[in-house]
């Protein structure tokens, strides 16, 4: 009941706001505090930004630096950020069972089981996989791996030794830079890594290494990618809110169009790649209407319990708040 007070609120707001200047200028723009980064999964951002769709809707993005994950949703507690666009991580659960002046309010990328397209998976080396020595989950122990030990990349890897019967205490574990992992599997220094895409078909590319399995393969469903709101956006302003995400709804219709010249184009100048990197690898599923499927982050907090990353598990409730896409729908027919 207190979602939909809420929702009524928000959309009469916004009915009432949508009879002002309809081309707002640079003088009347909001600004939004927001943390992204150079990764395929940010398209829609970059993509309503290039496309003038956040302009459109009296918004003007104030880029936040951050160094990690965790910084990034400090800077959310903190206020110092409007908007997270992270992943799926023990921090940001954490954060959200103790604060209802932060949640999720839309998909930013996401593994299900249907992709017909890799866009993250473990590779291992060739050499080792052609003469049968590495073909399973069983076959890396004592070996040398890449990945995080938390986070979506630490929940996969451990999902899958477990299909081996092994943790992380049965292999070496190493956290390379992901440009550094080319020079590995050519050095033979490493056995296998952990990575999304363009890093994917980078390190595939290059020779030296082959597709051991896919996230899907492993996990089946992943709510890997999330934008969140702070206070600002979420009780302060959720008019303002309801813009921002009906700008970013409008990204990703034009990022669900597919490998286009334009979202080509538009990806290859943000993330600083070439064209042909960007066609030849997949891209992250996003959901068109932006919605959440909280199956997709159940396993992965409970795997985060058991691993001593979160203390309890976050209800939907605490974790998503759908309204702002519901209110952000209602702006763009209106």
């Amino acid at each position: 009941m207190k979602n939909k007070v809420v929702l009524s609120v928000l959309i009469a707001s916004i009915l009432l706001g949508a009879c002002g200047d309809a081309n707002p200028t640079e003088q009347t723009l909001d600004p939004v505090l927001i943390t992204y980064s150079k990764r395929i999964s940010y398209a829609p951002i970059f993509i309503a930004e290039a496309e003038g769709y956040f302009k459109e809707f009296g918004i003007q993005l104030v880029p936040t630096d951050f160094d990690n994950s965790s910084q990034a949703v400090a800077l959310i507690v903190s206020g110092d950020t409007d908007v997270l666009t992270g992943v799926l991580n023990a921090g940001l659960l954490n954060v959200l069972s103790l604060d209802p002046n932060i949640k999720v309010v839309a998909d930013r990328g996401h593994i299900a089981i249907e992709d017909d397209c890799t866009y993250q998976g473990i590779l291992v080396r060739k050499d080792l996989f052609e003469n049968g020595m590495i073909t399973s989950a069983g076959d890396l122990k004592g070996q040398v791996i890449s990945t995080g030990q938390s986070g979506p990349d630490g929940f996969v890897f451990s999902s899958y030794l477990a299909q081996g019967g092994l943790t992380f205490e049965d292999v070496n574990l190493v956290d390379l830079p992901k440009s550094a992992v080319v020079d590995a599997f050519k050095n033979k220094t490493i056995v296998a890594v952990h990575l999304p895409e363009p890093d994917l078909t980078t390190v595939l590319s290059a020779g030296d290494s082959v597709m051991l399995t896919s996230d899907e393969g492993v996990v089946g469903t992943l709510q890997s990618g999330v934008v969140a709101f702070g206070k600002k956006l979420l009780v302060d302003n959720p008019e303002l809110g309801a813009r921002f995400l009906a700008a970013y709804l409008k990204g990703i219709k034009q990022y669900n169009e597919g490998k286009t010249e334009r979202n080509v184009e538009i990806l290859s100048d943000s993330l600083g790649i070439s064209p042909d990197l960007l066609i030849v690898g997949c891209w992250p599923n996003i959901r068109l209407d932006g919605s959440i499927d909280f199956k997709g982050v159940d396993p992965f907090q409970s795997w985060s319990i058991e691993n001593g990353f979160l203390d309890k598990a976050v209800t939907q409730e605490q974790f998503y708040d759908p309204s702002f896409l519901e209110a952000a729908q209602i702006l763009l027919n209106n």
